[in-house]
């Protein structure tokens, strides 16, 4: 079954023209198709490249105070989103490259207030957008007026964030947590707190209907914990983790949805303990219904992360995308979009088959990921989300069409487990069996992976360059049966 993809709908009309005026024409195009794409990758690379430089200075200022066990995880962390931030740029992943540079800026900062002693109460407390789509509005404590949320805005306590029904945001807390808050939703920010001498931090945010999911991070000492209240019930952790809370206004229900870690819901006078894999409701009473199972999460084959499509003619082919069957499962709900929120979706539906062809994919970057659905109707995690590029050899640097390189330089089975040594250039990302493989800045890479079936297994290592070069090599490798 194929699927049409499209960010816009064209109406084509007759008419008579000369050939001269269709070269004229067509030159026209492509100068200013051209000169679109230009422009469009400079206004997203410009804001990411400044980002990541002010990341970077930050980071140098924090690390002056490594050894501080105290500090020493917000550094490392600090750092590995720099990382990030550079691998993404490298990639022309522009966007994710701004967010992680952000999320980094703001780790090296907490460093930075915390080692300024008086300061800490203050700033550490601080919450912050790291991603905005659609129209998102805040209103402060106190205020009378919904304003529209800014990328640089501090939040505080007491201050609301409303969704329109095709806009959604993401924030970030002090104490590491990451929050989306989904289309058509209000979220209160109402506790922000981190005592001065014990370094107890408890953060608390009021759901007053909508949806969002929050990616928590272990606690830092005893007493520590973030929570996400409804109007008639908590889910409350300590550990890092991922859950999902629902609440319908009118109906006066919701729902927790615990994707990793260890949660605590409770509601009218009763509390239950939930871990990954497991969902529980509230009645418009407040009590707590039997726990459910969640659907399993659905693995993503193909296409590996960040690969890049060069078509001749976009209009003319097909981009097919697949995932692997979860067991017990009766449908799958499928979503591709051009942000990465999915706010507003270019495809929302639910499907029986494990993969989907799409005809016609415009040139542009695409997001997409897939969950479970049981035969009940429950939705489980969706997977990771996985971003795939189209583009033509009109728009792409002709210039560059050598592959780049792909050395295996050391490989060792044990068992069912392989270990792999690479090397590959700079800038390049590598995929092997379709998951992709961290590079190091030299072009070096490390992996150990599980075989994935008893007998033969066929390996594809694929290297890819920023404009879509590519490199490919196989391997075999066997498991015994015993």
């Amino acid at each position: 079954m194929s699927s049409k993809l499209a960010k816009s709908q064209i109406l084509l009309d007759w008419f008579n023209i000369s050939y001269r005026t269709v070269y004229l024409g067509v030159g026209a195009l492509v100068v200013i198709g051209v000169g679109a794409v230009a422009y469009w990758v400079h206004a997203a690379r410009s804001p990411a490249e400044t980002a990541i430089d002010r990341a970077a200075v930050k980071y140098e200022e924090a690390s002056s105070h490594s050894g501080d066990g105290r500090w020493d995880e917000l550094i490392a962390s600090s750092r590995v989103a720099l990382a990030e931030a550079r691998s993404r740029f490298d990639a022309r992943s522009y966007g994710q490259a701004l967010e992680a540079a952000l999320r980094s800026e703001s780790l090296s900062q907490r460093v930075l207030d915390m080692a300024a002693g008086g300061q800490s109460a203050s700033r550490a407390s601080e919450v912050r957008f790291s991603r905005i789509e659609g129209d998102v509005r805040v209103k402060r404590a106190g205020g009378f007026s919904w304003d529209s949320a800014k990328r640089d805005l501090v939040l505080g306590v007491g201050d609301q964030i409303k969704t329109s029904s095709s806009a959604s945001a993401q924030i970030m807390y002090f104490d590491g947590t990451e929050t989306t808050i989904q289309p058509g939703s209000l979220l209160v920010i109402k506790e922000l707190y981190e005592h001065p001498v014990t370094k107890v931090r408890k953060v608390s945010e009021q759901l007053n209907w909508g949806e969002v999911m929050a990616s928590t991070q272990r606690r830092n000492v005893d007493g520590s914990f973030h929570e996400v209240e409804t109007e008639k019930a908590a889910a409350r952790t300590a550990e890092q983790g991922e859950f999902r809370v629902a609440y319908d206004k009118e109906s006066d229900t919701a729902s927790f949805d615990v994707f990793g870690g260890k949660v605590e819901v409770a509601g009218a006078g009763e509390k239950e303990v939930l871990t990954g894999g497991e969902r529980i409701r509230t009645e418009s009473s407040g009590a707590l219904t039997s726990k459910e199972v969640l659907p399993g999460v659905p693995r993503l084959i193909s296409p590996p992360d960040q690969r890049i499509f060069v078509y001749e003619d976009p209009a003319a082919t097909t981009t097919r995308l697949s995932w692997e069957k979860v067991p017990g499962t009766a449908r799958y709900h499928l979503l591709i979009s051009d942000g990465y929120l999915f706010t507003a979706p270019l495809y929302d539906a639910e499907r029986v088959e494990t993969d989907v062809v799409i005809d016609g994919v415009t040139p542009g970057e695409y997001y997409w990921k897939v969950s479970a659905v049981s035969r009940s109707g429950v939705k489980g995690p969706f997977s990771e989300t996985r971003l795939f590029r189209v583009t033509t050899q009109t728009i792409r640097d002709t210039g560059d069409t050598t592959p780049p390189q792909l050395q295996i330089t050391d490989l060792v089975q044990t068992g069912a487990m392989l270990i792999i040594n690479g090397r590959t250039e700079p800038g390049a990302q590598v995929w092997i069996d379709n998951d992709k493989v961290e590079v190091s800045d030299d072009g070096t890479f490390y992996t150990v992976l599980r075989l994935r079936q008893e007998g033969a297994n066929q390996l594809r290592i694929v290297a890819q360059d920023a404009v879509g070069n590519q490199q490919v090599k196989t391997h075999q490798a066997y498991v015994e049966t015993f």
